[in-house]
């Protein structure tokens, strides 16, 4: 679990992060005072509604940046090597990138992740982690364990 919008730890800035492939669940933090759901707990899932206008508003955010050259766009060649700094930088894929091998090639990508200076917690006592499989403990709205994400848009072909 971690905040969509997060203070980095270095610089302060805010930033938002959030994986249009990979997010399952958006808890919301319910105003002090106020429960949801039959554990009487002070979140809320975002249902199907709420989730697809989040995912669309980030979306059209990212494609901003592309468009008004906030954005660089890598033609990658064997060899290179990218850094950037995933609590700071939105990224996406282009959409090419999700084109099958047969159309664009054999993508091979390599990924390391550096573990960062300390725990990203999510606050408001949460836990760190929690089992996706165990089933949601939020009761209503969405909730998709194992990495598999939320489906927002029906026209985008996900491969993750």
């Amino acid at each position: 679990l971690h905040p969509v919008v997060h203070e980095h730890y270095i610089s302060g800035r805010k930033s938002v992060w959030l994986h249009l492939g990979m997010t399952g669940a958006v808890i919301e933090k319910l105003p002090d005072g106020e429960t949801h759901g039959p554990h009487k707990l002070p979140f809320r899932l975002l249902n199907e509604e709420e989730m697809k206008d989040l995912f669309h508003t980030y979306n059209d955010l990212l494609n901003a940046g592309i468009k008004d050259g906030y954005a660089i766009n890598c033609q990658y060649q064997d060899g290179d090597l990218i850094m950037i700094d995933n609590l700071a930088i939105g990224h996406k894929a282009s959409p090419e990138a999700h084109k099958s091998a047969e159309e664009q090639g054999l993508r091979i990508m390599h990924r390391t992740t550096v573990h960062a200076v300390q725990d990203f917690e999510p606050g408001f006592g949460l836990p760190i982690a929690m089992d996706p499989y165990s089933g949601n403990p939020f009761g209503e709205g969405v909730w998709l364990g194992g990495g598999i994400g939320f489906k927002w848009d029906d026209k985008i072909r996900y491969q993750n």
